[in-house]
């Protein structure tokens, strides 16, 4: 009896066996190919497809890696996880060779996990590489990098963060490390790096003013690819749209930035501002997504905030005079310190009142929704919903504003607009002709062009005074410091009608060097002044502009008018030699690069730094990722 029930026991569990193979094999079906059509497989696959899970959607298959994972027996994610922590060891010891080693063996078990890919690109640009003497080696390990990132991208095809790290590699490392003349120039020559960029993006459409690929305009390709990546429908993970979509035409403005640097000057660097203007506005255009869930394009702030003009005259008119009325009511009920407080001027204000002065102001404005609610009968409903309106509006408008002020949007934009002048073009050749002259030891042709540049500054900031406060006013500091020893070599003082005495208020603060100049200055100013006093009819008056001297007439740049012309022209002048590089300084172990730092916020302002990124930031791997 007990023989037949284990017997129909067995029979039982193998027949259950054979029906739950059926589900099984409709569930887990693996798409097929044949040369008569395709067959879309399984429930399992059909999802994989439709979500872009498959490893064939994915990226390449790596036979070593899958190897590796049947080797780990369904523990692969315990032994990245063991092989991460082991990874943070080799890094604190600095032994590089150990950390690669570790992270190229977690890309062989997780080749989806994206920071592995990020760290390991970082490991090899910056801290490997700083560890050579001669600047080829450090290049060569730079381009490792970017080697292990573009195969890192071959294994996860199209992935916008590992598209958008190889730009930033590309670009900032060669462009902003120490030896960042000598990098760019073993880039434009390295025609067998360009062979196997080629394969990923377009090398020969980042041919810079000398016909040669340049490493910002290659990065630009690369972000270009990352952008159209996520217009696709690629999620974007871990970074910032508003950043992301920045670095593209930042790149352009970089690339214009490093040729005037290296005096590429006149019309081509003038054409290159022209494209960095054009992509800027683009950005500008761009509907950028919202951590309030909608979007925003910086480039409409004006449109939006003209509207908003428009919108609270139409509610003065529905309710005219309401407003004031309903401040005055408010002002009256005021505890009298508060009121006394508003009527205080701003300069006499001190920590106390000023805070009163805010309580005040704060409990006597007067909001849309209480004007409207006192609004004439006739006019009150219409008024009611123009003030709803009115403050979807005003939060829009705040928001924009926030997003542009992280950017720096505003600067940038006048920036791109300002260097396409003449006057711009002028200043920064007869600036970088001064200098010249000033490194041959010329000083009488120095100072004439020194002046000359002055002159040409001092129209740009009449015409763009906001550039005074920013990246460009820094730069122009030193060269006035310059300038001062050149007068200091000649016996002579910046003289009291110096054009850019403004610039050096401005800048006294942070530079101890032109506080002195700036109190140098101001002595002078104020003996002129006591002069004008004593003989008014023998002086000219101390405010009057001084006269332009014009330069030599071989030191004249050769420059057309305001607007680019199509075609680029030769440089103006050669760079100077260039100079041996000191060593990089090592990141720490504890820095994130700018843009990693805030993968789900932008708090942060996006004015590029001219140091370089920094690793990404440390991460445990999930189990599964």
């Amino acid at each position: 009896m007990s023989r037949d029930i284990s017997f129909w026991r067995k029979v039982v569990y193998i027949g259950v066996i054979v029906l739950l193979l059926f589900p099984l094999f409709w569930i887990g079906q693996p798409a097929t190919r044949t040369a008569t059509g395709s067959n879309p497989g399984g429930v399992l696959a059909q999802l994989r497809a439709q979500n872009n899970l498959s490893q064939a959607e994915l990226g390449e298959i790596d036979p070593a890696g899958e190897s590796i994972k049947l080797a780990t027996l369904g523990l692969r994610g315990v032994a990245a996880n063991l092989l991460w922590e082991k990874s943070f060891e080799y890094k604190k010891k600095e032994d590089w060779e150990g950390l690669s080693a570790t992270l190229n063996q977690i890309t062989k078990l997780q080749p989806n996990f994206i920071t592995v890919w990020e760290h390991q690109s970082h490991n090899l640009s910056y801290n490997v590489s700083v560890e050579f003497d001669d600047y080829r080696m450090r290049y060569h390990w730079v381009k490792k990098g970017i080697d292990f990132l573009v195969e890192g991208i071959r294994k996860n095809r199209e992935n916008p963060r590992l598209l958008h790290y190889t730009g930033w590699i590309t670009g900032q490392k060669i462009g902003r490390a120490d030896e960042h003349a000598q990098y760019r120039e073993l880039f434009r020559q390295d025609m067998d790096f360009h062979d196997s960029l080629n394969s990923e993006v377009p090398v020969d459409k980042g041919h810079g003013w000398d016909g040669r690929p340049d490493n910002w305009l290659v990065s630009q390709l690369w972000y270009q690819r990352a952008e159209r990546a996520v217009d696709a429908g690629m999620v974007l993970k871990g970074k910032s749209p508003l950043i992301f979509h920045a670095d593209n035409p930042m790149s352009m403005i970089n690339y214009s930035t490093t040729i005037e640097e290296e005096g590429v000057l006149g019309q081509t660097a003038q054409q290159s501002w022209y494209e960095a203007g054009q992509g800027w506005a683009q950005y500008g255009r761009r509907q950028i997504p919202t951590s309030w869930g909608h979007n925003v394009r910086l480039g409409e702030y004006e449109q939006v905030n003209d509207e908003l003009a428009r919108m609270r005259e139409r509610l003065e008119q529905l309710a005219p005079g309401i407003r004031e009325q309903i401040k005055q009511e408010k002002i009256a009920q005021l505890d009298p310190k508060l009121r006394a407080a508003l009527d205080i001027p701003e300069h006499q204000l001190t920590e106390d009142n000023y805070r009163q002065q805010m309580d005040a102001v704060a409990q006597t404005g007067v909001t849309h929704r209480e004007v409207a609610e006192r609004a004439p009968e006739a006019n009150r409903a219409s008024a009611i919903k123009l003030a709803e309106r009115l403050s979807d509006q005003e939060l829009m408008s705040s928001r924009i504003s926030h997003y542009r002020s992280i950017v720096n949007y505003e600067y940038w934009a006048i920036r791109c607009e300002a260097e396409q002048t003449k006057a711009a073009v002028d200043a920064r050749e007869f600036l970088y002709k001064a200098q010249q002259a000033h490194d041959a030891a010329d000083l009488e042709m120095a100072r004439t062009l020194y002046e000359a540049s002055w002159h040409q500054w001092r129209k740009i900031y009449d015409q763009y005074p906001r550039l005074m406060d920013d990246i460009s006013a820094e730069e122009l500091t030193s060269a006035i410091k310059r300038y001062q020893r050149l007068l200091q070599q000649l016996d002579e003082h910046v003289p009291a009608d110096f054009p850019l005495v403004d610039l050096v208020r401005k800048s006294q603060e942070r530079d101890e060097g032109l506080r002195e100049l700036y109190q140098q200055l101001g002595e002078s100013i104020s003996t002129d002044e006591k002069s004008e006093a004593m003989e008014p009819a023998a002086k000219e008056p101390a405010n009057k502009e001084p006269s332009e001297q014009p330069p030599p007439d071989d030191a004249k740049p050769d420059t057309q008018t305001d607007a680019p012309d199509a075609t680029k022209s030769q440089p103006a002048s050669k760079p100077a030699d260039e100079a041996k590089p000191t060593d990089e300084a090592k990141p720490t172990d504890e820095a994130k690069p700018a843009d990693e730092a805030r993968p789900e916020t932008e708090e942060a302002k996006s004015a590029p730094a001219k140091g370089e990124a920094e690793p990404p930031s440390s991460e445990a791997p999930a189990a599964n990722p």
